[in-house]
């Protein structure tokens, strides 16, 4: 047997090394690491399966150099690239990051020895360019000696919220700066004491700096109320200011259009100017202009700046646009104080600053208990709805209707007794209904006396602030896809429920909905359409349970249903709901023209049987989920103490598997495939086996699920390929020209992007003829998207390889896309073959079969043969081709090498 080896290979034995090295390479250097990582035991902590699935992004780092352990598959997603570039590179995880935030980085990597558990906030600059914002808890791992070890990073992508806050942060900042300049605009003795003191109160609400500029009758502007510190910076301005802002383009610009003017990027303007590289050496990296006057003239421009970019939105410009011009407003009222004629100027023009308002302005009786409203402006009619004629006479009450239990009311009713100043944030309603949030001042106003006669108020819509603020809470607890609730929620919903059936005595069914296949949406259609199908599944799940039942998702396809008062009385739940849930996932769903089948996999905990807290009891409904998908998906289990150590298990044989692939453990074993009516072998089917050093030879239905499902298919099936089309061309070197190698694909390597490629270059490698190469693919994988589907098995074919359909017959295959595929064989499912001698029915569709594919021009092997009369029935019914155990079972490369010698000795028979 070592003679025909050595025969057989000695031509190839330093090619075929060379190759395996080749593939192994990469596998090892895999296999280091994650021998690494086990010993390192940062695995052990059981919540990580469930982050990496809510799509949160883990890393561990040796300390002190911040080496990259280990990298969750879903920073690739985030970052731009993989986690094997960053084991590659020591350095990318730092680079990644924003070089004002690198410090903090590194010093985690030795605080954490000193507070084993930290908090940061991290921007990182995506490989495109983006910037991205990470919040990561991090925890230090340490070695046995207790002195270094690693530290794990569990990351949350926040940007959204980030810019949420920073939206709220600077329509806050600005509305503090309004209601602040009220007592300076109030007090202030005159013109240049009032545009002192707004610069002064604008810088100290948040801004970097501010100051005001008074055009003179020679058209030179003036500066006013600037800080001495950054006198510096208007000398720089001199020339162009002298010139009336000739030269600056933010300040021309609001002049001559009588419109605010904002430059956000400092740095990203190149142009040489002395007042810019003022700018940047004080720290100025975003500039608003606001032009002080009205439709008439300009008296002057008012400048505000901060020391970030892109400081000032939509939002605040306008917030800030309404303290200019109520500064313009008192400026031209000092301006007219004089005398008779400036008096009735000025109360003119409070009378129209009232008028041009952004806030609504009421002025109201003193008397009790009205408080009749005698005057509204434009601003109270465009917020309220209310015209002046409806409100004038009326108590400003009916803008509550029915809402008077309200927190700031008490407030108010107090200064309005107390004849005092006064603010509460209301909750008010239009004329048509409509809800808004009203920021609510009032004061006293006073006769010569002292008496006073009248109120008047200022109200302020914010509903946008806090539309903001219920923004935040919703995106703190809510799926942002789906609208569902988030983990958090999650947590928060079942311990009430826990919390309710343990007073009532009822049990509480914890489901974990996992989505079968939902990879390869996202592979084929891309992320966006995945994102479709989600939505539909998620209102699917919403469809099929009471209101009262809580439906979250984790992240990814995985979903959480809580189902309190389960059982088996009138008004709980039994096992016809999981039916329920599972039979509307099934349904057909369209996305982007193509129609999909989607199944579900579903674990079931309960209260209290299974576990007394969350926690717990989402994890062994995760440990059920899995356990669904073993038995063959689409199907739901309920949990059992049995199950932790089945999990255990498969942790155990997904470790080994990988390890098997490294040290090449795999082996392949060949079945013939014999023509029914001459006899000859004319082909052989590669069939995967694991060698194991303990358990021995595993058969492949032992682990080839698990492989698939953890992407160890990819490199195995590569594997496979290999080596089979590398024994093929050594047996037709020793004379069997005509011999034809058939490997199985499985549905995640008929997805891949490369799958055509590595083909070709393997065929290539090994010097194989395309023509004596099939590829076969199941019924249910070439049917899962049949468009796409359709396009690479001709890409397949374009290069010469021919092409079977396994297990036909126990799929969904329709007529119609069938004599579209570019097949050259059916391969008749061994469930049908199996009685075909003692079942009609069977007999009756493996004749059918062989009818359709003759009709087709397809070439039929049947599989399973393992008798005598199932072949006689086969041949009899004009099959081509059989394998089976009648004939030979699978066999190593040696033992096959004998039969092919001796084929015309006698049958072999299992």
């Amino acid at each position: 047997m070592e003679r025909i080896i050595r025969k057989a290979h000695g031509a190839n034995l330093n090619l075929l090394q060379a190759g395996i090295h080749a593939l192994a390479s990469p596998l090892l250097n895999g296999w280091r690491r994650y021998t690494i990582r086990r010993q390192d035991g940062y695995l052990a902590d059981p919540a990580t399966e469930s982050l990496l699935a809510a799509d949160k992004i883990v890393w561990v780092l040796r300390i002190p150099d911040g080496q990259v352990i280990y990298a969750s598959k879903t920073v690739e997603a985030l970052y731009g690239s993989s986690p094997e570039r960053f084991y590659a590179n020591s350095r990318l995880w730092l680079e990644n990051i924003a070089p004002a935030d690198r410090e903090a980085a590194r010093t985690i990597l030795t605080s954490i020895l000193h507070e084993p558990e930290q908090t940061l906030r991290l921007r990182i600059n995506r490989s495109d360019g983006s910037p991205r914002w990470i919040e990561y808890h991090a925890r230090f791992i340490p070695d046995t000696d207790g002195r270094s070890g690693h530290i794990k990073l569990i990351g949350t992508d926040i940007t959204t919220r980030h810019h949420l806050e920073i939206a709220l942060a600077r329509s806050n900042r600005a509305l503090r700066a309004i209601h602040d300049c009220e007592d300076i605009i109030s007090e202030a003795a005159d013109e240049n004491a009032l545009l002192q003191g707004i610069c002064d109160v604008v810088t100290a609400t948040g801004y970097r700096m501010a100051w005001a500029g008074i055009l003179a009758t020679d058209g030179a502007i003036i500066p006013v109320g600037l800080t001495q510190e950054h006198q510096g910076y208007l000398d720089a301005l001199k020339v162009p200011l002298q010139a009336g802002g000739v030269g600056t383009r933010a300040i021309n610009t609001a002049l001559q259009t009588r419109r605010p003017a904002v430059a956000n990027y400092f740095a990203n303007d190149v142009s040489p100017t002395p007042w810019r590289e003022e700018a940047m050496r004080r720290g100025f990296y975003s500039k608003l202009v606001l032009p002080m006057g009205d439709d008439k003239a300009v008296i002057g421009v008012f400048n505000v700046y901060a020391s970030e970019p892109d400081a000032f939105d939509a939002q605040e410009v306008a917030l800030l646009v309404s303290l200019a011009q109520r500064v313009t407003v008192e400026i031209r009222a000092h301006r007219d104080r004089n005398g008779r004629q400036a008096a009735e100027a000025a109360l003119r023009l409070r009378e129209r600053a009232i008028e041009c308002s952004a806030n609504a302005v009421i002025i109201s009786s003193a008397k009790a208990p009205e408080f009749a409203i005698e005057y509204v402006n434009p601003a109270f009619e465009r917020i309220t709805g209310y015209t002046a004629a409806e409100a004038v006479g009326r108590s400003s009450s009916f803008l509550l209707r029915n809402d008077h239990e309200q927190v700031g009311l008490y407030e108010i009713r107090a200064a309005l007794t107390e004849k005092r100043e006064g603010k509460a944030v209301l909750r008010n309603y239009r004329k048509n209904g409509s809800l808004f949030w009203n920021d609510l001042y009032i004061a006293p106003v006073k006769d010569d006396e002292g008496k006073t006669t009248h109120f008047v108020a200022a109200m302020s819509d914010i509903t946008p602030m806090k539309q903001y603020e219920t923004t935040l809470h919703r995106l703190a607890s809510h799926d942002v896809l789906t609208g569902l609730p988030n983990r958090a929620l999650l947590q928060d919903r079942l311990e009430n429920a826990i919390a309710y059936s343990a007073r009532n005595g009822h049990a509480v069914w914890v489901v974990l909905v996992d989505l079968d296949r939902f990879k390869f949406v996202n592979d084929t259609m891309g992320h966006q359409a995945g994102d479709v199908l989600l939505k539909i599944i998620s209102d699917r799940l919403q469809a099929s349970v009471r209101e009262s039942d809580t439906v979250a998702r984790l992240g990814g396809d995985e979903f959480v249903l809580v189902l309190p008062e389960c059982g088996d009385g009138p008004s709980g739940y039994s096992s016809d709901v999981i039916q329920r849930i599972m039979e509307a996932v099934v349904k057909p769903l369209n996305i982007q023209g193509s129609e999909f089948f989607l199944s579900c996999s579903m674990g079931i905990a309960v209260y209290p049987n299974d576990g007394a807290d969350p926690t717990t009891l989402l994890a062994h409904a995760d440990v059920a989920m899995y356990r669904s998908k073993e038995l063959g998906r689409n199907n739901f289990q309920f949990y059992t103490p049995a199950m932790n150590d089945q999990a255990l298990e498969r942790l155990r044989i997904e470790g080994e598997l990988r390890h098997a692939v490294e040290l090449n453990e795999l082996v392949l074993h060949y079945q013939p495939q014999v023509d029914l009516h001459t006899g000859a072998i004319v082909g052989l089917e590669a069939l995967v086996r694991w060698n194991h050093p303990i358990l021995g030879m595993v058969q492949p239905g032992s682990f080839i699920s698990l492989a698939e499902e953890t992407g160890l298919i990819i490199p195995i099936g590569a594997w496979v390929l290999q080596t089979a089309c590398r024994q093929a061309k050594a047996w037709q070197e020793m004379g069997f020209t005509q011999l034809r190698i058939a490997v199985n694909l499985s549905a995640r390597q008929f997805t891949q992007a490369s799958l055509l490629e590595s083909i070709k270059d393997t065929l290539q490698e090994t010097g194989l003829e395309a023509r004596f190469l099939e590829i076969e693919l199941t019924e249910s994988s070439v049917m899962a998207d049949i468009e796409r589907n359709i396009l690479t098995l001709r890409d397949l074919k374009s290069l010469g390889v021919q092409l079977s359909v396994d297990d036909f017959g126990t799929g969904h295959s329709s007529l119609a896309y069938l004599k579209r595929f570019p097949i050259d064989t059916l391969k008749i499912d061994r469930s049908f073959v199996r009685d075909i001698a003692i079942n009609q029915d069977d007999a009756s569709i493996v004749s059918s079969i062989i009818s359709l594919a003759h009709n087709l021009k397809l070439n039929v092997i049947a599989e399973g043969v393992e008798t005598a009369s199932q072949m006689d029935l086969l041949r009899a019914q004009g099959c081509d081709e059989m394998q089976g155990y009648y004939f030979c079972k699978p066999l190593p490369s040696d033992q096959i090498e004998t039969l092919l010698l001796n084929e015309s000795s006698t049958v072999l028979v299992a």
